[in-house]
C-alpha cells in the first residue's frame, strides 16, 4: 500500500501534466511590437512622436535592443494583474523598429471576458489600484542604456496581438523668439495642473542647432533656465509624464510662468486650445521678448493642426490664416504659386504660365480688361477653381482681396523680427494685442531668390484696366517698409489666406 500511494500520484502527475501544458499554451500570446513612427521634427504637434533634442534637431532614432525587458500587466474589471517576470523582446527588425514578445495570461484572468494588457518599457511601473503607475524614476534596469530608449507603453484589447508602443511622455516645445537689443536670461516654470507631473529632463537649444546644456530632474519645471543672445531664438523642450499610465494631464490654468532677466515673474494667457498634455503628444509653443514685455507670438497658433484662423479684431471681421499655403508652421514658407495657379512648379516663366498663350504676356486667355493684352473676358479678380487658397485648403479660404491688405497695414502694428530663426514681418493687432507673422520667403523664378530678405504675397486682384499681366502683392524687401504693389503674374510668391467659413 506504502508503494501504491506514490505511485499513483506520479501516475496522475504525469496524466495531468499535458492539460496543464495545454492550459499553458491557450494562455500564451506572441505580440509584434511597434516603436512610434513620428519626430518633433515633423512640426505637427499632436502626433505621435519618436523624438528628443539631439545636436541635428528633435530627433532620436529610438530602436529595440536585445535585451530591452517590458512590464506586463493585466486589467480585468477592477483588478490589475502584473507578469511576474517581465518579457524579453526577440525576433528584433534590422531597423529596430518592431520586435517580438511573449505574454502568458494569468490563470486569474477570464479569458472569455473582456482585458487590457497593459505593457511598460524604459521605466519602472506598478499596480496602484485600478491603475497601472509610472514611478518616473527614469532609471532603467539596464542604465548603460539608458539614453536609447524613452519611456513608453501600449494598451491592447482582448484579441489584439498589435502592441504599437506610445511614449509616456508628453512634450512641450518653448520657443523663445529674443528681438530686442540684449542678451536676455530665461526661466520657463511651467503650467499649473489639476494633477501632479514629473518632468524628466529640459534640453535647451540655440537656432544654430546647438545645446547649451540638458538635465534630469524629478520637479515641477522650476529648473528650465536659457540665456539667449539679442536677435536668437532658443528652445526649451520639456517632457512630463503623468503619475498613471491611465490618465492624462489636466492643465488647470492655461498661463505661462516665465521670469526674464531675474525680474519677478512674468505670467501671460497661453490662450490653449488643450485643456490636457496627452501622453505621446507634443505641444509647440512661441513667445517673443521684445526688451519690456513677453508676448505670445503664435497665440493664433493653440496647436500643431495648421491652419487657423486668426481674429486680429479687423473692422471687416476678416480672420487671416497664420500659416502659409504649404507650410507645417506660421514660420515656414510654404508653396509658390504664379498668380491665378494652384500647383507648384519646377519653375516659373511666362512660357508655362498658364493664362498667356505661347508664354507672351501680351495673348492673355484669362483675366484680361484690356484688348491691348488678350482676349477681354473683365472678370475682376481669382474665381474659385483658379485660388490657391480656395483649393489647397478648402471652401472656408480665399486669397485675400487688395482691400484686406490694406485693411491689414492700417489696424496692425508692424515689425521686422525672427520667428525660429526666420525673418519677416510680425502684424501685432492694435485692439487686441494678436499677431501674424509673414515669413521672407522670397520669390521664384529658377529657384528661391531673396529668402530671409523679401516677402510677396499675392492678392485676388490684379492690375484691371491698365496692364492686366501684373497681379497685385503684399510686398516688402528687408526692413525697408511694406506696400502693396503691383508683379508679374506668371512668377511664383507665396499665398496667406484669409478665412471666410462655409458659404
Amino acid at each position: 500500500m506504502k508503494i501504491f500511494v506514490p505511485f499513483l500520484l506520479l501516475l496522475l502527475t504525469v496524466m495531468l501534466l499535458p492539460s496543464c501544458e495545454e492550459d499553458i499554451e491557450k494562455r500564451q500570446m506572441t505580440f509584434t511590437a511597434t516603436m512610434p513612427a513620428d519626430d518633433l521634427s515633423s512640426s505637427r504637434p499632436g502626433s505621435i512622436i519618436n523624438g528628443a533634442p539631439s545636436p541635428d534637431g528633435f530627433n532620436l532614432d529610438a530602436q529595440w535592443k536585445s535585451g530591452d525587458n517590458i512590464q506586463i500587466f493585466v486589467r480585468q474589471g477592477d483588478k490589475v494583474y502584473q507578469l511576474e517576470s517581465p518579457s524579453t523582446v526577440s525576433d528584433i527588425s534590422s531597423d529596430g523598429k518592431t520586435c517580438s514578445f511573449m505574454v502568458t495570461l494569468p490563470k486569474s484572468v477570464n479569458r472569455d471576458k473582456d482585458y487590457d494588457i497593459i505593457g511598460v518599457t524604459g521605466v519602472e511601473a506598478q499596480i496602484d489600484g485600478e491603475n497601472v503607475v509610472a514611478l518616473c524614476t527614469m532609471k532603467r534596469v539596464d542604465t548603460e542604456r539608458f539614453n536609447e530608449i524613452l519611456p513608453m507603453w501600449f494598451i491592447a484589447k482582448k484579441g489584439s496581438t498589435q502592441a504599437k508602443f506610445r511614449h509616456l511622455c508628453a512634450y512641450e516645445v518653448l520657443n523663445v523668439n529674443n528681438v530686442s537689443d540684449a542678451s536676455i536670461t530665461f526661466k520657463h516654470s511651467g503650467f499649473q495642473a489639476l494633477s501632479r507631473w514629473y518632468i524628466y529632463s529640459a534640453s535647451i537649444l540655440l537656432s544654430d542647432g546647438s545645446i547649451l546644456g540638458g538635465q534630469d530632474v524629478q520637479s515641477d519645471a522650476e529648473s528650465n533656465e536659457i540665456t539667449i543672445p539679442a536677435g536668437e531664438t532658443g528652445t526649451i523642450v520639456s517632457r512630463y509624464i503623468p503619475i498613471t499610465i491611465i490618465a492624462d494631464v489636466t492643465i488647470d490654468n492655461a498661463k505661462l510662468k516665465a521670469v526674464v532677466n531675474g525680474n519677478a515673474a512674468t505670467t501671460i494667457d497661453a490662450m490653449l486650445s488643450y485643456k490636457t498634455q496627452a501622453r505621446g503628444n507634443a505641444y509647440y509653443m512661441e513667445v517673443t521678448w521684445d526688451g519690456s514685455t513677453l508676448n505670445f507670438s503664435n497665440a493664433f497658433c493653440p496647436d500643431g493642426n495648421h491652419p487657423h484662423m486668426i481674429d486680429l479684431d479687423l473692422p471687416s471681421g476678416t480672420k487671416w490664416a497664420c500659416c502659409n499655403v504649404g507650410a507645417n508652421s506660421p514660420a515656414e514658407c510654404g508653396d509658390y504659386f504664379a498668380w491665378g495657379e494652384t500647383t507648384p512648379k519646377p519653375y516659373y516663366a511666362k512660357n508655362n504660365y498658364k493664362w498667356y498663350s505661347g508664354g507672351d504676356d501680351h495673348k492673355i486667355t484669362k483675366y484680361c480688361s484690356n484688348s491691348e493684352y488678350g482676349v477681354v473676358d473683365n472678370i475682376v479678380g481669382l474665381e474659385l477653381e483658379d485660388d490657391a487658397a480656395y483649393v489647397n485648403w478648402g471652401p472656408e479660404w480665399r486669397t485675400p482681396s487688395l482691400t484686406q491688405i490694406w485693411e491689414l497695414l492700417h489696424n496692425t502694428t508692424s515689425k521686422w523680427t525672427k520667428v525660429n530663426g526666420m525673418s519677416g514681418f510680425l502684424f501685432k493687432s492694435n485692439t487686441n494685442g494678436i499677431a501674424i507673422f509673414l515669413p521672407a520667403a522670397g520669390y521664384t523664378k529658377n529657384g528661391v531668390q531673396d529668402l530671409g530678405g523679401d516677402g510677396r504675397y499675392w492678392s485676388r486682384g490684379y492690375y484691371y484696366d491698365i496692364r492686366p499681366n501684373l497681379g497685385y502683392i503684399l510686398g516688402f524687401i528687408s526692413q525697408s517698409g511694406l506696400m502693396p504693389y503691383y508683379y508679374n503674374r506668371h512668377v511664383g510668391a507665396s499665398v496667406r489666406p484669409v478665412y471666410v467659413g462655409q458659404e
